[in-house]
């Protein structure tokens, strides 16, 4: 999440003047960074195996993609990659405040000891598709370039810095579902603790909750995991017996995003394997797409 200045009195009275007012102040509580940092990890499972997948698909490959680096300069050449990935993340946040009139400065810091972020800053206000199109402009840009680079330079690894990048923009996508459901008109603002929008007094309040974008998160995520295990792992595996079926491999064979195999064996048994890292991503996919329909199908109801 980028964080925004909090508007001098002098700003919040020329606000007042052209009719604006508070409608909404969401503040990233200790909890609250907590379950975010709990959400970017999930992210990046389940952006990991997109990646690559989408690597896999473009460049036909059908190899293992190795991670293993056993030299110390493969680690620091990979968290160098990870550091100038969350630059650039920064500087086009900044860039395109720039493009609407802001003046952007750049820092890092340490939400309650818990959730560690680099900013963009602007006192500037913004209005709400100029907040999306900031908000959002990172993600969209860095994964675009970052696939191409990845495909044209034949270097799957940078598949692990475009993740990170994707994870760490899954608060900037939640917050964007918060800022889009209001008028065209309302002002928009980060703080340095967290969301500010302003608004004509007409204006409808969005419903939204953290907490509940977490819990809905956490039971979609355990769902899809019980679900998979317990359908690859017992179901699926007595159904191929009867069906007599040979062999059967879900995902790309012969590399990481293979997520299950099946073999019949002589003795008409079977063997299955399950590749846990692509379950976790399949799950963490579930979870996030559903607890953001149900917040978004929640704040819908919630203004009936």
């Amino acid at each position: 999440m980028k964080h925004l200045k909090h508007p001098t009195s002098f700003e919040t009275q020329k606000l007042q003047q052209r009719g604006y007012q508070l409608l909404d102040e969401l503040i990233v509580t200790r909890t609250l960074a907590a379950k975010f940092f709990f959400l970017a990890t999930a992210g990046f499972f389940l952006f990991l195996p997109i990646f690559l997948a989408i690597y896999a698909f473009l460049t036909g490959t059908n190899q293992d993609i190795n991670f293993a680096f056993s030299q110390v300069q493969g680690w620091l050449g990979t968290l160098l990659l990870i550091v100038l990935t969350i630059v650039l993340h920064e500087l086009i946040h900044g860039a395109v405040m720039s493009i609407y009139g802001g003046k952007p400065r750049y820092g890092v810091g340490l939400s309650h000891f818990v959730l560690p972020y680099a900013y963009a800053t602007s006192s500037k206000v913004f209005t709400r598709n100029q907040f999306l199109q900031i908000t959002l402009a990172p993600f969209a840009i860095i994964s675009v370039l970052g696939v191409l680079l990845m495909v044209g330079l034949q270097t799957p690894w940078l598949a692990i810095a475009l993740a990170i990048n994707a994870a760490g923009a899954i608060v900037d996508v939640w917050v964007s579902t918060i800022v889009w459901r209001y008028p065209r008109h309302i002002l928009a603002e980060d703080t340095v603790i967290g969301l500010r929008i302003y608004g004509k007094s007409g204006d409808r309040r969005v419903a939204h909750s953290a907490n509940s974008l977490f819990w809905d998160f956490l039971t979609g995520f355990a769902i899809s995991m019980v679900v998979i295990w317990l359908g690859l792992g017992f179901v699926l595996p007595v159904i191929l017996s009867m069906l007599g079926v040979e062999t059967l491999i879900l995902g790309i064979p012969d590399t990481p995003l293979t997520l299950y195999q099946y073999q019949h064996t002589d003795g008409g048994g079977f063997l299955a394997s399950i590749q846990f890292v692509n379950v976790l991503g399949l799950s963490s996919a579930v979870g996030l797409i559903y607890g953001f329909v149900k917040s978004s199908f929640n704040s819908k109801k919630s203004n009936l």
